[in-house]
């Protein structure tokens, strides 16, 4: 029976912990979740650790990307009215010299690049609902067909 009361007591701690202050009580879970990992070895198992986790990285990153152009879509098909404006333009140079003259002797590196980037969207109206759920329903049977 103290058993049990140390479980209940515990586990209402916990509770009162995550009640009190969330985002602390998610941070000192991860703390504890870290401690008990085993520390690897050595650095080459630290590095496939860290190409492992930027590969993860990516690929989230990627999949919220494709998850963002989808709900895009959808909004596109929803609207009574869309305006849309992207330009994506991404340049950039670089140089790097040396020279040497008599007893003068010089290294010098320089760049340049040039980023413009816009992305606009503007949505006006939208249908009823009853419409908005045979839109989506006829293209998710498109998506299902192919």
């Amino acid at each position: 029976m103290a058993i049990e009361m140390d479980s209940v007591k515990k586990g209402l701690l916990e509770g009162l912990k995550f009640v009190a202050s969330p985002t602390s009580y998610l941070v000192s879970a991860f703390e504890e979740s870290v401690k008990d990992r085993p520390e690897p070895a050595g650095i080459d198992e630290l590095r496939v650790e860290t190409e492992r986790r930027e590969l993860e990285m990516r690929m989230s990153e990627a999949e919220a990307r494709v998850a963002q152009e989808l709900a895009i879509a959808r909004r596109i098909e929803t609207a009574h009215e869309v305006e849309m404006t992207e330009y994506f333009e991404y340049t950039g140079k670089g140089h790097i010299g040396m020279s040497a003259e008599g007893e003068t002797f010089s290294i010098g590196a320089g760049g340049s690049g040039r980023r413009v980037s816009k992305r606009k969207f503007v949505f006006k109206g939208h249908p009823d609902l009853a419409q908005i759920e045979s839109t989506l329903e006829r293209s998710q049977d498109l998506t299902q067909a192919v």
